[in-house]
């Protein structure tokens, strides 16, 4: 997630960097929507601690009061004053949980060395390493083959922990523990 700070400070180039992943209107309605939710939040925040502040102040007064009548009076304003707190507290929860909700929408900055392009299809090729393998069968990808074989399954671990976890099973969970393991030993040799 980007840094709301940053997006605050440098809103152009936040939108100029992500415009190169494509549809550039959409990123800067972002953007945009992402700074004024964080003003309205920031102005609330300023609202209500001033408000506390206030009743912090008259309550220390109440204390010391003498006159029932006048004590009595004050306290009824501090609960009008307690409530608007309270109000003014919901709308700045709804507010930050908005702006959490647009700045998780909000992708990582490209790279400045990344092509631009809106999909995987505008990637350059790099470097090129062998030959790619023939097969005679058609290669499946591990999302389908690993709930076949019954190693990998998505929708228990969406249950557990929520979207984008897996479940590893069998003989899945120990392929992962031998490659951990390799890893930790190859790491050890080369000190």
């Amino acid at each position: 997630m980007l840094d709301l700070q940053y997006i605050r400070e440098h809103p152009r180039e936040v939108v100029e960097a992500l415009a190169r992943r494509g549809d550039g209107d959409l990123v800067a309605k972002a953007v945009t929507n992402i700074q004024m939710l964080d003003l309205k939040r920031r102005r609330l925040l300023t609202e209500v601690e001033t408000k506390r502040s206030e009743r912090n102040r008259v309550s220390k007064e109440i204390g010391r009061m003498k006159d029932e009548v006048q004590r009595q009076e004050r306290i009824a304003a501090m609960r009008a004053l307690g409530a608007e707190i309270d109000e003014l507290q919901a709308q700045l929860e709804q507010v930050e949980s908005q702006l959490h909700e647009e700045l998780i929408q909000l992708p990582n900055l490209p790279d400045p060395s990344v092509p631009d392009g809106a999909d995987e299809s505008a990637n350059v090729v790099v470097k090129t390493v062998g030959e790619p393998r023939e097969f005679d069968f058609e290669p499946k990808p591990h999302w389908d083959l690993g709930p076949e074989l019954g190693i990998l399954d998505f929708e228990r671990g969406v249950k557990i922990t929520g979207s984008r976890f897996y479940v590893l099973s069998g003989s899945g969970a120990r392929l992962q523990r031998a490659l951990i393991a390799w890893m930790l030993d190859l790491h050890i040799r080369q000190g």
